[in-house]
């Protein structure tokens, strides 16, 4: 998505005179690099009209992926909480983590699936079933990745004939088809399904299979059926060992060559294909190459044949072997790359391939994650297995920010990057748009957990300084107090003052009032609550506590300047008392104050705000006759004359 923030002139695309800065996620700015002298100034863009913002749509941000995104949140955070409790994670439990992972992305494609055969345009349905498509992929490297990585066995074949067997299902289709036919037996799938069911070894499917045919009384098919039932499987579960189980085929498969030998399957040249391939012969699995849709399908059948016993650090040169064999490097995609990678156990080349594809980290964060506990991470050059670990977390983390909804997955990731994890998220907090009060009060409590000071201080003024913006004053001052901040308490104080002089009223009085020390967070917040609360005096008749306040507001300077003709003239009804509130010293205060005032106003040191701040003659004029009039009424108090 391309949002013009002005006009790019096409020139500077051909003369490629265009500049960027990186945002974080996927958001970018260009400009061009070269003004005319009207639109630069040093060098330097005078108008937003020469910038372009540039922003792209992930993968992550569909809303079919958004539960991939937040199931996977919570079996990454389970994982962290089990090592907050433990020291120490087991192979097992991570292995269970990554079966949930692959569920979660299993999930995924179905909704995917579902989502493109109720697309209404044809565009819309491809678009949907290549996202499928992708991870359908990332699940197929995961599942290696998970028995490479984590698992790990001994015997590391009937693993990968078991991720043959889910990722490819052909041979059971192909069954079922030839099944549902009136003649199985002479089905065009006949023999290509019993091959299928026998490169997975799923043996008792291809006897049942073998039994349906109608030779399945002759001599060459009852020896087929035979060395079948014989023939021994190397198994997760199996309790030989890999000597024993060695000795066992060994001795099966010279059974099998010596029957072939001996003509027993002379009269059924597919049968006579079948003992072959039971026997690994290379040239047998030659007439059966079309059967493969891929290099890794063949290496992982044909070494169930010839090398059932392999030990999981030689797969690589067999890849290298197959792979060449069956398509060669010059044409290598990036699956093919991947999973090349993955059998060498190169997990840098793993990771670097699949951030290549992928245009998100969600796959190299997790898995990274899981690989880093079960101490299988490699470290780069220059970075350990822990900055790797942290900075692929770090990264997918980023790509939530850049979404509105998904930021705050993004704090959980960054709550587990002990390293650069704290700094990043005050890095982003910061930089979070604040559209409402309900945001920013989460974003608050989530910077306050974490103790990171600088992002409440942050999101209350920019909330303090919206608010002003929009007239609210209260709030203004609430987030102004909240984030502590003196310039802007001042400012909204000030705003509140000028309010006042237009309505002569307060708003948000109830506020004030329970501010409590709050209002130190400014001078002039903290001359806002002593004014508020001379008018409560007043009201309530407590005329001596008032006055004796108001002249503390004058003679402390703790009032801007402009207001003390506000205050001169709310001393008039007190200096009308009989007797008296202000003492003859209070009243030199305010006499002197009025004088300075005077002198001020002259020579324009401050401009006013409001009219009702002016000091004219008249206004000057009543001040110091009631001035005079208190002045005396005290000395006939003190000289004890009525």
């Amino acid at each position: 998505m391309l949002e013009p923030i002005g006009i790019l002139d096409s020139t500077f695309i051909h003369n490629k005179n265009i500049g960027h800065s990186w945002g974080y996620g996927n958001n970018l700015v260009v400009f061009p690099t070269k003004f005319s002298q009207s639109t630069t100034l040093a060098g330097v863009p005078c108008s937003r009209k020469n910038l372009f913002m540039i922003s792209w749509e992930r993968t992550l941000y569909n809303p079919f992926v958004r539960k991939l995104v937040n199931e996977s949140c919570g079996a990454f955070i389970a994982i962290q909480t089990r090592l907050g409790k433990e020291a120490q994670v087991s192979v097992s439990e991570l292995v269970q983590s990554s079966h949930q992972y692959r569920c979660i992305i299993n999930a995924c494609i179905e909704d995917l699936n579902q989502a493109a055969d109720l697309a209404e345009t044809n565009e819309a349905t491809q678009a949907i079933q290549e996202m499928s498509e992708i991870f359908y992929k990332a699940e197929l490297v995961w599942n290696l990745c998970e028995i490479m990585y984590l698992e790990n066995p001994l015997g590391i074949l009937p693993h990968l004939l078991e991720w043959v067997r889910i990722h490819f299902p052909n041979a059971l289709e192909e069954t079922g088809t030839v099944l549902a036919s009136p003649n199985p037996e002479f089905h065009e799938s006949y023999w290509k399904a019993l091959y299928g069911l026998v490169f997975q070894l799923r043996i008792d499917s291809a006897i049942k299979l073998l039994r349906i045919h109608s030779g399945f009384q002759t001599d060459a098919f009852q020896s087929a059926f035979e060395l079948l039932k014989k023939m021994p499987v190397f198994s997760v579960n199996s309790p030989l060992s890999a000597p024993e189980f060695t000795f066992r085929w060994n001795h099966w498969k010279e059974e099998c060559e010596s029957r072939i030998h001996a003509g027993d399957f002379f009269d059924s040249q597919d049968l006579q294909l079948l003992m072959e391939i039971l026997c690994g012969k290379e040239e047998a699995f030659e007439k059966v190459a079309d059967f493969f849709e891929t290099w890794y399908q063949r290496m992982i059948t044909q070494l169930t044949f010839t090398h059932p016993t392999i030990s999981a650090s030689s797969l690589g040169d067999q890849a290298d072997q197959f792979l060449a064999a069956f398509t060669g490097f010059d044409d290598l995609s990036s699956l093919d790359a991947t999973l090349l990678a993955v059998l060498r156990r190169d997990t840098r080349k793993v990771i670097g391939e699949m951030q290549g594809v992928l245009d998100n980290s969600w796959f190299t964060a997790h898995l990274a994650d899981l690989l880093y506990h079960a101490g299988a991470l490699q470290s780069f050059e220059d970075i350990n297995s822990l900055q790797l670990r942290e900075t692929l977390l770090r990264d997918y983390a980023i790509c939530l920010f850049s979404h509105q909804s998904l930021w705050s997955v993004g704090v959980l990731y960054l709550d587990h990057c002990p390293t650069v994890g704290s700094a990043t998220l005050e890095h982003l907090l910061t930089r979070l748009p604040c559209q409402s009060e309900l945001k920013a009060s989460k974003l608050i409590a989530l910077a306050e957990r974490r103790k990171l000071t600088s992002v409440v201080t942050s999101v209350c003024r920019v909330m303090g300084r919206n608010a002003l913006k929009n007239g609210r004053l209260g709030a203004a001052v609430a987030w102004a107090v909240r984030a502590q901040d003196a310039p802007l308490a001042t400012y909204a104080a000030d705003a509140v003052l000028e309010r006042y002089l237009q309505d002569s009223d307060f708003t948000s009085t109830d506020l004030l009032d329970s501010l409590g020390a709050g209002l130190l967070a400014s001078d002039r917040l903290a001359f806002l609550g002593k004014y508020r609360e001379f008018h409560r005096l007043y009201s309530a008749n407590d005329f001596h506590s008032a006055a004796t306040l108001l002249i503390s507001l004058i003679s402390s300077r703790i009032a801007p300047k402009y207001f003390w003709a506000v205050l001169l003239m709310d001393a008039l009804p007190l200096l009308e008392t009989n007797p008296p509130v202000f003492t003859s010293d209070q009243t030199y205060e305010l006499m002197q104050s009025l004088q300075e005032l005077t002198s001020s106003f002259q020579d324009d040191a401050e401009p006013i705000p409001h009219p009702n701040c002016q000091l004219n003659s008249d206004k000057t004029m009543l001040i110091t006759l009631a001035l005079s009039r208190n002045l005396a009424k005290c000395f006939v108090q003190q000289t004890g004359y009525d």
